[in-house]
């Protein structure tokens, strides 16, 4: 999965919570506005191969709609050929767009492709309208000279 895929999941995820419902009361507009998927930046440079690391940051917009995410997608199992794949969903340490953002603003991505960075998104999607991404970090796009530890984040 690259951060591609996860915007379009989480895309898909918000029109369908979002459609009008009588028979939902408790609802609650489900919108998000900040996305990283860490990549296995070391496994790029030095084995040519993409994958994540197995973990995302997603910022609902409220609590209720992070809420409902999770009952959507906690222990939900991937349908992936290589190997089983289940979804765990739990609260960040770091809570909110602006914390996240100044978490993220000064680190430097080793990285090939601004893809991998995370991003801002403006306004925050609801699933149908249109959005703005804005990275957040720095990308450097080479080798760096002392070897990339196991994680990128």
């Amino acid at each position: 999965m690259r951060r591609r895929d996860l915007l379009k999941l989480l895309d898909r995820y918000c029109q369908v919570m979002n459609q009008p419902s009588d028979s939902r009361s408790d609802f609650s507009a489900s919108e998000y506005d900040f996305v990283y998927l860490p990549m296995d930046f070391r496994r790029s440079w030095y084995e040519g191969k993409v994958s994540n690391l197995g973990y995302a940051f997603v910022n609902f917009l409220t609590s209720m709609a992070a809420s409902q995410f999770c009952a959507v997608y906690n222990n939900y199992k991937w349908d992936v050929n290589v190997n089983k794949k289940i979804c765990e969903v739990t609260d960040a340490r770091i809570q909110g767009k602006e914390a996240l953002k100044n978490a993220f603003k000064n680190k430097i991505f080793w990285c090939r492709t601004d893809q991998y960075l995370p991003v801002m998104l403006s306004p925050a999607s609801d699933g149908h309208r249109r959005y703005r991404m804005v990275n957040v970090g720095r990308r450097i796009p080479r080798v760096p000279r002392k070897p990339l530890k196991k994680s990128s984040s």
